[in-house]
């Protein structure tokens, strides 16, 4: 493909995506987009997760436990509050600055700007790593293609800022020179944790990266935010109870796109019981990241395989979650290299999940749209419960196979050593390697016998 033709082609798609954008925000006014997706079609209304946030400020606020739902609520209506007391203290305070509505399309704003920050910090990452100019702009529309986005700003949750953030942290010059003042990283990093806590599942990935003290203080910070707020314990046991009880069992939910919830209509409905298989999910993906991290230096890989982990091992998982992976496959896609044809999997994942399922099983079906997706048959469940877990499936596949091929040292035993090293280095000294593409490479003089170094030149095989 001439250059001429990539770069029309990447300026069309990039052109696409902004209007594709810019419909999300119109349809936030008028519901033109609402029909293509079960959260904005079916469930309460529009803004009901930050509604939560909101209510739950104003019980903290007037000296109600944040978990309560007094009579009259102060919002239209809401979804249970079902996150840690702190956020209630803080975000959700916060936003009582003002009405709940005005806060909302404040909330919707900040949201739209962190994604244009983030689709320029890509445009920027992508001259770094020497990509031409057309892959960039690939990249930049990545971000504003992606459906599960409108759903995240529908509902006003938290997922995709703690996603931006995180992308952040995992670009942030301080972490990519692996210098030992890395203030803007580590703040990065906990606020996006303390938003949602799944970023909090690439800190072996950050361990064994040298960036120990980052975790210790972010877990500092997280234990700090839980007991010093008034809540009580009274309001954390609420919490854990909570949300461990909807982990274990499975309940028929079309709005739920985990691999448990898959399984379940795959094995036939036979149990509810999600406890064995929670515990299996554990073991093998879980497992999987861990031996990548000890074994290979691609921190942006390994970082995805945790964060992807999240969705096969975690059951209440709804669509505008999927937007936590954004970052990761915008990440994957611009630090291939041209000679690998595999490169293109996270560009076509992010496409496939921004397909809306629920029209077109209504359409192939012949069903229609006056049946309500829990009344589908197993088949049309299978089908549309695999639109969002099974590409994560082909990325975790794609990002395990990737961080094998940039292996620390030319033996897996001393990779092992190798990772325990960079910790302890990191924590006595605060000295870490630098992360060139995402690949970590030791600096001159500190490269051990048998270790193999992968210079800018050859950032990674693919």
């Amino acid at each position: 493909m001439g250059g001429w033709l990539r770069r029309w082609i990447s300026w069309g798609f990039l052109t696409i995506a902004i209007l594709i954008q810019v419909a999300f925000i119109l349809s936030l006014v008028t519901g033109m987009l609402n029909p293509l997706f079960y959260d904005t079609k079916y469930l309460v209304g529009q803004g009901a997760d930050f509604f939560s946030y909101y209510q739950a400020g104003h019980n903290v606020l007037n000296g109600l436990d944040p978990y309560a739902l007094p009579n009259p609520l102060v919002v239209p209506y809401l979804y249970l509050y079902r996150y840690l007391p702190y956020f209630a203290y803080t975000f959700g305070a916060i936003l009582n600055l003002v009405s709940p509505f005005v806060a909302y399309w404040f909330w919707i704003g900040v949201l739209t700007g962190a994604v244009w920050l983030a689709a320029l910090r890509t445009r920027t990452l992508a001259k770094t790593l020497n990509r031409p100019d057309w892959e960039g702009y690939i990249a930049m529309g990545m971000w504003f293609v992606f459906t599960p986005i409108y759903i995240e700003l529908f509902v006003g949750q938290v997922t995709l800022f703690a996603a931006i953030l995180m992308f952040f942290a995992l670009t942030n010059p301080s972490f990519v020179e692996g210098r030992k003042t890395r203030g803007t990283m580590t703040i990065f990093w906990t606020a996006g944790a303390l938003t949602k806590i799944i970023p909090y599942f690439i800190a072996p990935v950050l361990l064994a990266a040298g960036r120990v003290r980052t975790v210790l203080v972010a877990i500092i910070v997280m234990v700090l935010a839980i007991v010093v707020v008034p809540a009580g314990l009274e309001s954390l046991q609420f919490f854990l109870d909570f949300n461990t009880a909807r982990a274990t069992t499975i309940i028929p939910y079309p709005g739920d796109h985990s691999l448990k919830m898959l399984l379940y209509y795959l094995l036939g409905e036979q149990s509810t019981d999600a406890r064995v298989v929670t515990g299996l999910l554990i073991a093998v993906f879980l497992g999987l990241a861990i031996l990548a991290t000890l074994y290979s230096r691609d921190v942006w890989s390994c970082a995805g395989l945790f964060s992807t982990a999240y969705f096969f091992i975690m059951l209440d998982v709804w669509e505008h979650h999927y937007t936590f992976l954004l970052p990761l496959l915008v990440l994957a896609w611009i630090r291939g290299r041209p000679e690998d044809k595999a490169r293109w999997i996270p560009l076509a994942l992010t496409l496939l999940m921004s397909i809306p399922a629920m029209p077109i099983i209504e359409f192939l079906s012949g069903l229609g749209p006056g049946v309500h997706p829990i009344n589908w048959s197993p088949v049309w469940q299978i089908v549309y419960h695999s639109s969002k877990i099974v590409p994560a499936l082909i990325f975790y596949g794609w990002l395990l196979l990737t961080a094998f091929r940039s292996p620390r040292s030319d033996s897996g035993l001393a990779s092992f050593f190798a990772t325990f090293r960079n910790a302890w280095v990191g924590l006595i000294s605060g000295d870490n390697p630098t992360a060139e593409g995402g690949i970590l490479v030791r600096k001159e003089g500190e490269i051990e016998e048998g270790e193999i170094i992968l210079g800018p030149e050859q950032p990674s095989n693919h």
